[in-house]
């Protein structure tokens, strides 16, 4: 067992899903020395990336889970997934008897799927967001003022990247379940645009026949949700169990 010290505490990353660019871009995060932290307390340590291509950052890096030693895995305090829906079932799977913290912001899930994260969340920290941007967050919170104009007409539309598979977006699935909520009516689905490289513009339209509302978020780069999965790790890794999501985060803010 280590002894305490003075030092900061070390919370060794397992990256799943590297070779993405979601994943990529939480390796910049994370050479940068981004370590912002809800305490200064801890610092990064780079474990293990599991990708297709081998990763110079990390300690180890792998390129099949199921192949990974138990010893390894077992050393792991916390893992970053922007994978797939397959590939998250398959990191709770291998990951299940270790207990170990994870963070995702994998789209496309099933509610099959939330429903056996929730399950998971029982024994052990799983933390799910769709956009770990902060400043998505504060966007939802200012949606919250539309309940004012319940009696408006109300539309979601996210555009993305040409290589962006689900549609809509995560993000506009969460921004559509909030605004039900907000305004207690039925939204109609989110349309969706797959333009060039557009890192992500989500907008809320609120209209009645004589003014028009419009929300509108976008993202200028990957960085920003890397950076939030980063804080989002440190944060969890302080956590015995539950399901958490954004919403804890800033609580404890």
């Amino acid at each position: 067992m280590k002894m305490q010290t003075n030092k900061r505490k070390e919370i060794k990353i397992g990256l799943f899903g590297s070779s993405g660019k979601m994943g990529q871009a939480v390796e910049q995060v994370i050479l940068s020395g981004l370590q912002n932290a809800p305490t200064h307390s801890f610092s990064i340590h780079p474990y293990i990336a599991v990708g297709k291509k081998m990763s110079s950052l990390f300690s180890v890096s792998a390129v099949d889970i199921n192949s990974t030693e138990d010893q390894i895995l077992e050393d792991v305090d916390v893992w970053i997934d922007f994978s797939s829906p397959a590939g998250l079932s398959e990191l709770i799977r291998r990951t299940r008897g270790f207990r170990t913290s994870i963070v995702s912001g994998t789209t496309g899930l099933s509610s099959t799927d939330f429903k056996n994260l929730k399950k998971e969340a029982t024994s052990r920290p799983i933390f799910w967001a769709s956009n770990m941007s902060p400043g998505l967050w504060a966007f939802r919170q200012a949606m919250k003022s539309l309940s004012l104009v319940q009696d408006f007409d109300f539309a979601i539309e996210e555009v993305h990247h040409n290589k962006k598979k689900d549609r809509p977006s995560g993000t506009a699935i969460t921004l559509r379940e909030d605004l039900e909520a907000i305004t207690h009516k039925k939204i109609e689905t989110p349309s969706s645009l797959r333009l060039g490289g557009v890192f992500g513009i989500h907008q809320v339209w609120a209209a009645s026949s004589h003014e028009v509302i419009t929300l509108q978020h976008q993202a200028l780069s990957r960085s920003v949700f890397a950076e939030g999965a980063v804080k989002a790790s440190l944060w969890l890794s302080q956590k015995t169990k539950g399901y958490f999501s954004m919403e804890d985060l800033f609580k404890t803010k």
